[in-house]
Order: C-alpha cells, then structure tokens, then sequence
C-alpha cells in the first residue's frame, strides 16, 4: 500500500506541474479566440491525421508480431493491434506504464509469458532510440541555424543542456554503467543452474523470468527479415512526423511552413515527451509554440496551433482508440472462447 501510495503521489505531482504549466500557458488567451480557431480548422487534415496515426500503430502491431513470432508464438493481429492502442492510452494516464500494460493485456490474452514479451519490448525501444538518434541528428544538421535561434531566445535551456551533457555528468553515467556491469558479473553466477537450485522457488522463477527476458530480446537475432523490421521502424517514425505535419495545414497560419518546418517542431516536441507528465500536457505545448515563433508565426497562433495539434494527435486519438481497444479486448476474446468451447462440446 505504501508503494502504491508513493507511485499515486508522484503521478499526481507530475500531472499538476503539467497542468500549472498548461494554465501558465493559456490563462491569457480568449477562450473566445480558441472556440475561433477550432471552428476554423480544416478538418479534413485532421482526418488525414487520424489515418496516419491509425497506419502507424497497424505498422507498430505488424512489427511487434514479427518479435513474437521466432519465440513459437502466433498472436492474432487484432490482439496485438489492440495491445497498441492500449499502450498510447495508458501513457496519457501514467506515463512510462504503457509498454507493461500492453504486455500484460497480450500475455493474458494470447498465453504468452510477459517477461517474454517485455524482452520484445526492449529491443522495440532500442530500434526507436537509435533511429531517434539519427533522425535528430540529420535534422540538427540540415536545420541547424534554427536551433541555435531556439538556444539564443531560451539561454537558460541552453544552460540546462550544457550541464545535462558535461563532463561530470558524462563520468557519472560511465562510472554507473561500470557499476552495473559489475553487478551483472558477480551476481550471475547467483542464477546459473546449479544442483539443488531448484529447492529455492524464488531463484528458480527469477531464472525463469531472466531467460525469458533474454529469449524475448534474442528474437531480433531470429527474423526472417531484418530489412522489413528496419523498414516498419522508419515507416512508424513517418507517420508520427506526418501526422503533426498535416495539422499545418488544417491551421491558417501555419499551412505554409515547409515539412522541415514539420520536423524541427516534430523534434523539439518529441524532446518536451521525455519530461514524465501524462500526455506531455504542459511541457509539449510549450516547446512547440516556442520553436514556432522562431519560424515568425505569432507566439498566441502557436499556442492555438500546439492546442489544435495536442488535443488531436496525443488527446483525443489516444483516448478515444485506446477505451474503444479495452471494451473490444474482452468482447473479442470471449466471444472467440465461447466459439471454440461449443465445437468442443459438439
């Protein structure tokens, strides 16, 4: 009860410094001229974003399947698509829990041993962190002038960057790393198979959970097509990019920013996702009006845009997919059950 209380505490802490943030934002701007702005849009491009938002989670269902699979395992698509939603509506709430949710909702229906599926998982976040990487990296290059702008206006984010990447922190992360590998090492042979391991239960189910782990993250190694799996990896990241880009061009003054335009935002937003506020309320809106402005579009425009695109793209698509995937999961499995007992009986 004591940890559950500690973890509420800390989402509710994070979920009111987002709010605060969010009312810092908007308390002075008319609601008269937000009620304007969306009865204004070009709602068709929303719906263009809606479909890319659902052609990237169908592509994200695809490739977590393609993990599941070399394991011995064929979960039905509809299970793992679903699984997805459920993940993007999870995060809204409690950030960071969504990937456990989706494991935990494809393990119950699908029998397949959870610590297998968060090994999947992990190499799913390794493949996105590097192409995040290189993606910044292409697009700090090719756009770098605006960045160093966006550092000019905002020196104390400037700051905050230089500390975050000193030398101390740097020595710090490599001396954790060390510690770590250290630990590894001298606590492995705690779980190697020895005889008479089996009478302490506790051991042997860590051991369990550590090879499934380990066999979930080996499955990378066993595709049938790494190309393809690189190729729904970058195909995600496209659609993320397009879906804020056609939110552009649903907005006035924003439909003539270019698609690298799209990208600087799509980046600067993505940084704002890493701070642990449910849904990146606050912190996004902030990071996208500001880079924004750097691009002349007026700072109140910009904080309708960020709105406009937030409550679309990470609001409204999320919860409306991910309580329609929670009511559908049940429904679908047991009626499929209740199929499947009655050839049974006949």
């Amino acid at each position: 009860m004591k940890k559950w209380a500690i973890n509420i505490s800390k989402y509710l802490i994070f979920l009111a410094i987002g709010i605060i943030i969010f009312w810092f934002i908007y308390k002075d701007l008319p609601i008269k001229e937000l009620k304007n702005a969306f009865q204004n849009i070009n709602y068709f491009w929303i719906a263009v974003s809606l479909m890319l938002s659902i052609l990237s989670q169908i592509s994200r269902a695809i490739r977590w399947n393609m993990l599941i699979r070399p394991m011995g395992y064929k979960p039905r698509f509809y299970n793992t698509f679903l699984s997805v939603l459920v993940l993007y509506f999870i995060n809204l709430l409690a950030p960071r829990a969504g990937e456990v949710a989706r494991c935990t909702v494809l393990s119950r229906y699908e029998k397949i041993p959870f610590s297998k599926l968060i090994g999947t998982v992990f190499v799913e976040r390794l493949a996105e962190t590097i192409t995040l990487v290189l993606v910044a990296i292409l697009i700090i290059i090719s756009q770098l002038g605006i960045f160093v702008r966006f550092f000019d206006v905002h020196p104390e984010m400037k700051d905050t960057l230089t500390n975050l990447l000193s030398i101390r922190n740097i020595s710090i992360g490599v001396a954790g790393l060390i510690i770590i590998v250290f630990l590894y090492i001298i606590t492995r042979r705690f779980f190697r198979k020895k005889s008479g391991d089996n009478r302490n239960k506790l051991i042997v189910r860590l051991r369990h959970i550590k090879y499934d782990v380990i066999e979930g993250i080996k499955s990378i190694m066993k595709l049938e097509n790494k190309w393809y799996f690189i190729g729904h990896t970058l195909f995600i990241f496209l659609m993320w990019l397009l879906m804020l880009y056609v939110i552009f061009l649903a907005y006035e003054p924003t439909k003539h920013l270019s698609l690298w335009s799209g990208m600087i935002v799509f980046l600067m937003g993505g940084l704002a996702m890493l701070a642990p506020v449910q849904g990146g309320i606050g912190p996004w809106h902030f990071m996208v009006y500001e880079t924004l402005f750097i691009y002349g579009i007026d700072k109140a425009q910009g904080k309708i845009f960020a709105l406009i695109a937030h409550t679309t793209t990470n609001i409204a698509y999320y919860l409306i997919f991910g309580m329609v995937a929670l009511i559908l999961l049940p429904v679908l499995n047991n009626s499929r059950a209740a199929r499947k007992a009655a050839q049974n009986n006949e």
